[in-house]
């Protein structure tokens, strides 16, 4: 008697687990080109429950029927992937910029976009997947957009004046000198550099009272776009020199920034810095 009460019990919770779980579907199906992702994962939960169920003819009839949504999910996924795609490649077209890669990479300007259709997310990264911008972006061509574009903006819309970057990267380059017991020529590592050009650029309050919401941020990404900008400027910084990291030190963010070579994604890894002595004469 307890068994079967106990046996009852259970497959009236599955039972009422996969209903609701049919219905889920269902609202997911409605609109399944653009779901057909996340219509199979939801789909596979039914498999899951469905499978703890004793054989009986309905279960026979769920079980075909899975079988069939598995074939139509198929076809929706590839019909999914293809239209997003284009619809992706239509709205990065009206600002004149092209996607390029294939799936699960795609690449934009400066941008990587990873996608992970199986999660129905994507993650936007600044380069080739340098630094991570931001994750679990709903897989769909207007959110991925809305993304880049928010993030492309933040960038370039910072003030950025050539001579001004120049002239305090420069001392930030010659305090670290002054610490390391070196002469202005020698070359020092990047990171260094930039970690002493960020502590320059705190106000005053944060030396006071150095919290959280004193500190002045500059993400990597402002400042490898930054040095990007410099090294493409039409200043004269002949004094200027960065050495190329060894492929074992391009990993570590500690030894190493990337800096892009042009509006298009590629770029280089740096671990060195130097101003020469003769050379930074001329840019005053």
């Amino acid at each position: 008697m307890k068994e079967i009460i106990e046996g009852l019990k259970s497959l009236s919770k599955n039972l009422e687990k996969i209903l609701k779980l049919l219905n889920k579907y269902g609202r997911i199906r409605e609109n399944i080109n653009e779901n057909a992702y996340l219509a199979e994962k939801n789909l596979m939960e039914i498999i899951k429950t469905a499978e703890t169920l004793p054989l009986f003819p309905l279960k026979t009839s769920l079980l075909s029927w899975i079988d069939s949504e598995k074939e139509a999910l198929e076809k929706a996924k590839e019909d999914f992937r293809f239209s997003f795609g284009e619809a992706l490649s239509e709205l990065f077209a009206k600002e004149g910029k092209k996607i390029r890669g294939q799936y699960p990479t795609l690449r934009v300007g400066m941008y990587t976009i990873k996608l992970n259709f199986d999660f129905g997310e994507a993650v936007l990264y600044f380069g080739p997947e340098v630094e991570k911008l931001k994750a679990k972006i709903p897989l769909n061509p207007k959110s991925i957009y809305e993304a880049v574009r928010k993030a492309d903006e933040g960038l370039k819309n910072e003030r950025f004046e050539v001579k001004q970057f120049l002239n305090e990267l420069y001392e930030a380059y010659e305090r670290r000198l002054l610490l390391n017991k070196k002469a202005t020529g020698d070359k020092l590592p990047v990171v260094e550099v930039l970690n002493e050009f960020v502590v320059m650029k705190q106000p005053q309050k944060f030396f006071v009272d150095p919290r959280k919401e004193n500190f002045r941020e500059y993400p990597r990404v402002k400042l490898s776009y930054f040095l990007y900008l410099l090294r493409n400027s039409n200043e004269i910084n002949r004094g200027l020199r960065f050495y190329v990291a060894t492929f074992d030190a391009t990993p570590d963010k500690k030894s190493s920034i990337w800096i892009p070579d042009n509006e298009e994604g590629e770029g280089t890894y740096y671990s060195y810095v130097s101003f020469e002595a003769e050379g930074r004469k001329a840019l005053f």
